[in-house]
């Protein structure tokens, strides 16, 4: 099927590696949103919920002040104000990043604790203190 390859080098390997994955993150560039991890996809389909109950929240807000500074972080105008229009700057944004976190190298991914996981699990500790029965050595006695 395939004609036998030689051996590469380790720099041809490295060099060709380097190459796909350039290839690949330019791909992820120019057609974003279609080549998303399914952790990216499954987070980008909770974005419209979470923008509509942040645009609730700020657009309950009689403080014109900080309704004003919400308008500037979305690149608002003033008279652009309405419900819809707010939800969909949020989801835009909330979207942008979700992709932009998705082209990361993997090896940035690991410290990064997942959107909407469940962080008791990844607790530093967690193993240890179930391990000693969950018993705590503070007491309120010790001051």
């Amino acid at each position: 099927m395939f004609p036998q390859a030689q051996p590469k080098s380790y720099s041809e390997r490295k060099l060709l590696k380097k190459a796909l994955k350039l290839a690949l993150d330019d791909m992820k560039e120019r057609f974003s949103g279609v080549l998303l991890s399914a952790h990216a996809l499954k987070i980008r389909n909770y974005a419209p919920d979470l923008a509509k109950s942040i645009a609730g929240l700020v657009l309950s807000s009689s403080d014109l002040d900080f309704l004003g500074e919400c308008n500037s972080l979305l690149g608002l105008q003033s008279q652009e104000i309405d419900e819809q229009n707010f939800e969909n700057h949020i989801t835009d944004k909330i979207t942008k990043v979700i992709e932009m976190n998705d082209r990361k190298p993997q090896k940035n991914k690991e410290s990064v604790p997942f959107l909407f996981g469940d962080d008791s699990i990844h607790e530093e500790g967690w193993h240890e203190e179930e391990e000693d029965g969950g018993q705590d050595d503070f007491n309120i006695l010790n001051f």
